[in-house]
């Protein structure tokens, strides 16, 4: 499911760069993560804490990655830290 998510994560990376809307790739992550969590059959009051938690730190991560864009460097120190954000 790790890889998944990181599929995921790099494609809204791709997203992020075409539309500058951080708030909607944190959105679809989160929409993801809480999929899946209900599939797997975790318990709902989990979930939902669980996208809370995942849409905050989301929102940050595409936040950072939108406004930092023009430096290349700075952009994929962000971009490489964010693939722990899967592991949340």
């Amino acid at each position: 499911m790790i890889i998944i998510k990181a599929l995921v994560l790099a494609a809204l990376i791709r997203l992020l760069v075409a539309t500058s809307k951080p708030i909607l790739c944190s959105g679809i992550y989160t929409a993801v993560s809480v999929f899946f969590g209900l599939a797997l059959g975790h318990k709902f009051l989990a979930v939902l804490v669980s996208g809370a938690i995942v849409f905050g730190l989301t929102s940050l991560y595409f936040t950072l990655l939108d406004r930092f864009e023009d430096s290349a460097g700075l952009f994929w120190f962000i971009a490489v830290l964010g693939i722990f954000i899967g592991m949340v």
